[in-house]
C-alpha cells in the first residue's frame, strides 16, 4: 500500500518545494499593500522603476522558478548540501527585503540587504548549476531580476530625504489634507 501513495507523494513533495518561496512573498504582499498609498507613492523613484501592475507576475513566476530549482537540486543533492544551504539563506534575505523596506522603512538596510542576496543568489545558482544546469538556468532570471531591484533601492536611497523615506513627509501630508 505504500506503492499506492507513492504517486501522490510523488506530486506533493514538488509541489511544496514550488510552493515554499510564494509563503514569503504572500507576507510581503499584506507589508507591501497598505504601504504603497501611504508611503511608497511619495517616494522619488528611478524614472525606469516597472509600473505596479508588474511586480505580482514577476516576483510569482520567479518564485515559482527558484522553487522549482531547488526541487531539482534536492532530488539530486539533498536537502543537507552547500547548494540547499545557500538556496535557504538567500530565501530567509529574500523574505526580509520587504519587512525592512516597506515595513520599517530602512531602506540603506534593505539595499544591504538586497546587495547580500543577490551575492548569495549568484552562489546559489553556481552551486545549482553543478548539480543540475537546468536548475541553475532557472536561477538566472531572478539573478537578472535583482540586479533591477538593486537600481531601484539605491535611486530611492539616493533620492530621497530623511523626512520621506521616514515616513515623516506622507503623514505631514495626509495631515495637510485633512
Amino acid at each position: 500500500h505504500v506503492t499506492e501513495m507513492s504517486p501522490i507523494s510523488d506530486y506533493l513533495k514538488p509541489a511544496a518545494f514550488v510552493l515554499l518561496p510564494h509563503v514569503g512573498g504572500i507576507g510581503g504582499a499584506i507589508i507591501t499593500r497598505s504601504q504603497i498609498p501611504v508611503w511608497y507613492s511619495n517616494l522619488v523613484r528611478a524614472p525606469w522603476n516597472p509600473p505596479k501592475w508588474v511586480f505580482g507576475p514577476v516576483w510569482t513566476s520567479l518564485y515559482t522558478g527558484m522553487g522549482y530549482a531547488s526541487w531539482l537540486v534536492y532530488k539530486e543533492a539533498g536537502l543537507k548540501s552547500t547548494p540547499m544551504y545557500l538556496y535557504g539563506a538567500q530565501l530567509a534575505l529574500n523574505w526580509a527585503w520587504t519587512p525592512m523596506f516597506f515595513g520599517a522603512h530602512k531602506v540603506g538596510l534593505a539595499c544591504l540587504d538586497l546587495l547580500a542576496t543577490l551575492g548569495l543568489v549568484v552562489a546559489c545558482a553556481k552551486e545549482f548549476s553543478s548539480v543540475n544546469q537546468t536548475a541553475g538556468r532557472l536561477m538566472l532570471p531572478y539573478i537578472g531580476w535583482l540586479c533591477l531591484a538593486a537600481t531601484l533601492n539605491i535611486y530611492i536611497w539616493f533620492y530621497n530625504d530623511s523626512r520621506t523615506l521616514s515616513g515623516e513627509g506622507a503623514s505631514q501630508q495626509a495631515k495637510s489634507k485633512k
